[in-house]
């Protein structure tokens, strides 16, 4: 493994969740500020599919990063305990719905454009459209604003998560230290610095 100094799966995975989550409540305010004044607030249904499709973005991100297929591999059920507490808060997700999530996600990587984040991006959020309801009128509007987020945070997370593994590296312990330390607390500060994901 590349670098001198590592970083553990666990808490590589811990830092990119809470991004992750920052990152959806993002899109649901973006949401709720192009539905316009007076609309109803979108629904759990709604805000569980705005969780699928960020858990996409997640995936195809770190599927199209130099990570080898073991990183990913012990990555991706450490994030996916990273981001269950925020789907239960904020997706109104309990365990069937979280399992609801992570299958509906499939539907969003189905999307993917080999070779383009920003092209993967636009159809994602074409589908994410599409299963929010948004009428066909203003699906144009709200495309200019979220693909490029979504094409945005693809794009650098891709290019973040191959920077931290050529400059420092990833160990890769026993899975079930890395679960047992995804319950300790820490500050998330330093990695969040390193990784620069906002």
């Amino acid at each position: 493994m590349p670098g001198k100094r590592g970083i553990s799966a666990s808490q590589l995975a811990r830092d990119y969740g809470v991004s992750l989550n920052k990152f959806a409540d993002e899109i649901i305010a973006t949401l709720a500020r192009l539905d316009g004044e007076g609309a109803p607030a979108r629904s759990d249904v709604h805000r569980r599919e705005i969780c699928a499709a960020v858990s996409a973005a997640m995936a195809l991100a770190m599927d199209d990063s130099t990570l080898t297929p073991e990183e990913r591999a012990q990555l991706q059920p450490l994030l996916h305990q990273v981001l269950l507490p925020f789907w239960t808060k904020h997706c109104t997700a309990d365990a069937a719905s979280a399992s609801m999530i992570t299958q509906r996600s499939e539907h969003y990587m189905a999307n993917r454009v080999a070779g383009s984040q920003v092209k993967s991006a636009v159809r994602m959020v074409a589908a994410l459209l599409e299963a929010l309801d948004v009428p066909p009128g203003k699906r144009d509007a709200f495309s200019r604003t979220l693909a490029p987020a979504f094409a945005h945070r693809m794009v650098g997370d891709v290019y973040h998560l191959n920077d931290m593994r050529s400059r420092f590296g990833i160990e890769l312990p026993v899975l079930a230290m890395m679960a047992a330390m995804l319950q300790m607390s820490m500050s998330y500060d330093p990695i969040l610095k390193i990784l620069r994901i906002s």
